[in-house]
C-alpha cells in the first residue's frame, strides 16, 4: 500500500525538479519516486561498502543487502577501490618471504 508524505521544498530545488520532469516526460510524483528509490538503493551500495570495508560484513551478505549479485558487488568494490580482503602489503611480503 502506498503512503503519502508531504516534504517542503526550496524553489531551487523545485525547478531542477521541473527540469528531470521535462527530460523524463513524466510528472512530478513519478520523478520524486523514481529519484528517491535510486538514492536509496546508492545509500544501500555506500553503506554496505563501508562495513565491507571494515569487515563488519561479508561481501555477499552485502551484496544480498543491496539486491545485487556478488559479481556485481567486486565490480562495484573495484570501482570504488573499496579494500574487502584484508590483505595487507605487509602480509604479502610476509607470503613472499616464506615463498623463498
Amino acid at each position: 500500500m502506498a503512503t503519502t508524505i508531504s516534504v517542503r521544498l526550496d524553489k531551487s530545488v523545485l525547478k531542477e525538479l521541473a527540469e528531470v520532469e521535462d527530460r523524463w516526460q513524466t510528472d512530478r510524483s513519478e520523478v520524486v519516486r523514481r529519484l528517491l528509490a535510486s538514492s536509496i538503493h546508492e545509500f544501500k551500495i555506500k553503506t554496505a561498502l563501508e562495513d565491507v570495508a571494515a569487515h563488519k560484513k561479508s561481501i555477499g551478505k552485502a551484496a544480498e543487502k543491496c539486491g545485487v549479485s556478488l559479481w556485481e558487488m567486486l565490480e562495484l568494490t573495484k570501482e570504488r577501490n573499496v579494500d574487502w580482503t584484508g590483505y595487507s602489503g605487509e602480509d604479502l611480503e610476509k607470503d613472499l618471504k616464506l615463498l623463498k
